[in-house]
């Protein structure tokens, strides 16, 4: 799946605050920037069919949107933005074959997007060796240390940790896993297992499905039987509404978290998540003046039906980013854009965010819990948070 998007001759509706506050910041751009001919070009990669077309389209949605209003505002100090938009259906070998296209055929200038670990790993065996910068917008399991990888997803220390920490606190301290079969969800149960034995508990159980799985009841029984003090859920995408909707129906007394839950799925069924704790970076019941004026934005560009997600927030904090780097560096190559994510920031919908020594970007932390209309109360919100990647240094 091709599509230009967003191109010189074709920019979609945006709106009063979020452009004005774009032109502000483009005064005074380097004369070296403003120079150069021709649009900067911008891949758009991550999975729009199969299993998370629930969060792609959100995630897509919003880096539209931050294109709309910066090309809108006059572009990147002068120079609009080219849009490829790729589907890698969510698997490795489109993954590949979809980031090989972007930077040998489309020559983009950087790639953002991506939302399973599996399709960040295929694709980074590609812009890796390519020197092509790669912008992962998805909270994930940490760890990746390369010159050329930057997140502005959270990772284990400011997204497991916290959530530990008040577990144990308020709900006891044994857990029971429950996570689809791929990387995310093993390497963060490491995590879990970690931050939770440094509380003094323990994971009494984690058991990892394929994808596509329809019954969870065997895994209910053993979860029944070891009785955790609460249940802990990193089951991907789409399987993760069914198994919310069993989990429901075997009447479990324990609390549920699960760090993959936003408005993605509580807009959709209230009924699944009402109760349940969550920890991201966004949440759309977040109170803050830049925070209402996104969601005005992305309501009228949407619609006032469509849920904005912790992914979809972090890809539009992704091309702000990316904005103020190529205008602090006075270009977009590659090394020089790199060195300048260290120096620049953006007021976010989320909080003010930047990038650590590390690559992965200052997140908030945020704690909370899903009401009956299928929003999401804070019950804690951490602030912004240090990455802590081990033995990372770059």
């Amino acid at each position: 799946m091709t599509s230009r998007l967003i191109t010189r001759r074709t920019t979609l509706k945006t709106f009063g605050a979020g452009a004005a506050a774009v032109a502000s910041m483009s005064l005074g751009m380097p004369s070296i920037l403003r120079a150069q001919e021709g649009p900067i070009k911008l891949g758009f990669l991550s999975g729009l069919t199969g299993l998370e077309t629930i969060l792609g389209e959100t995630q897509l949605n919003c880096f539209n949107l931050a294109i709309a209003e910066i090309n809108n505002a006059g572009g990147i100090a002068g120079r609009q933005i080219d849009v490829t938009v790729e589907d890698d259906q969510t698997t490795t070998r489109g993954a590949i074959d979809k980031a090989r296209k972007l930077v040998n055929d489309d020559e983009v200038d950087a790639i953002i997007g991506l939302i399973a670990s599996l399709t960040h790993v295929a694709a980074r065996s590609v812009t890796t060796p390519a020197k092509k910068l790669l912008m992962y917008t998805t909270y994930y399991e940490g760890g990746v240390c390369e010159p050329y990888f930057f997140s502005t997803g959270q990772v284990p220390n400011q997204q497991i940790v916290p959530s530990v920490d008040w577990l144990t606190a308020n709900e006891g301290k044994t857990t029971y896993i429950i996570g689809s079969d791929y990387v995310w969800p093993r390497k963060s149960a490491e995590e879990v297992q970690v931050a939770l034995e440094a509380k003094g508990g323990k994971v009494l159980g984690a058991e990892f499905l394929p994808f596509g799985t329809q019954d969870f009841g065997p895994v209910f029984d053993r979860l029944k039987a070891a009785n955790p003090d609460f249940v802990w859920v990193m089951v991907a995408g789409n399987d993760l509404i069914t198994c919310l909707k069993q989990y429901k129906s075997f009447g479990f007394k324990q609390q549920l978290f699960s760090n993959g839950l936003d408005e993605t799925f509580s807009f959709f069924h209230p009924e699944l998540t009402s109760g349940a704790l969550s920890n991201q970076a966004y949440f759309m019941g977040l109170e803050s003046e830049r925070n209402t004026a996104f969601k005005k934005a992305y309501s009228e560009m949407f619609g006032a039906d469509k849920p904005i997600s912790a992914i979809g927030e972090a890809a539009y904090d992704a091309v702000y980013l990316y904005k103020a780097a190529v205008e602090k560096a006075g270009t977009t190559e590659t090394d020089a854009v790199r060195a300048a994510f260290r120096e620049v920031e953006f007021d976010a919908p989320q909080g003010k965010v930047n990038f650590a020594a590390n690559n992965v970007m200052r997140s908030n932390s945020l704690l909370a819990r899903g009401n009956d209309k299928g929003q999401w109360d804070i019950v804690k919100n951490y602030g912004q948070i240090d990455p802590d990647i081990a033995q990372c240094s770059l």
